[in-house]
């Protein structure tokens, strides 16, 4: 029996910004952690990241995510919003930044790793 009311919001039709897919290797220093972790940007939006970590940070974790495109380096701040338990070597995380990057920023590094395939 299904209880009155809408369906709960996929995770698609939570979204609020445009994402942009892209591959780039990145280091992420987490808060109070004494080693860095590499992993893999998978895509970005105007709010935040996509990463695979090859182990599990908890939501709330401060993070600064460092990654080197052929044109230039980011030091991206933010915090771990989501993560997910797949079976495998990295694990999904979604990272809000912590500050205002906007639309040009997101496209832009679409734009530089579509150059870079």
């Amino acid at each position: 029996m299904r209880p009155d009311g809408p369906d709960p919001a996929t995770p698609s039709e939570r979204r609020q910004h445009r994402r942009y897919p892209v591959m780039f290797s990145v280091t992420v220093e987490s808060e109070g952690a004494l080693q860095h972790l590499a992993g893999e940007l998978l895509d970005v939006s105007d709010g935040g990241l996509l990463l695979a970590l090859p182990q599990s940070l908890a939501v709330g974790t401060r993070v600064e995510v460092q990654l080197e495109t052929p044109v230039m380096a980011f030091a991206l701040p933010g915090r771990i919003v989501w993560t997910a338990t797949l079976r495998g070597p990295s694990r999904p995380h979604g990272v809000a930044f912590d500050l205002e990057k906007g639309p040009p920023f997101a496209q832009r590094l679409y734009e530089i790793a579509r150059q870079s395939w």
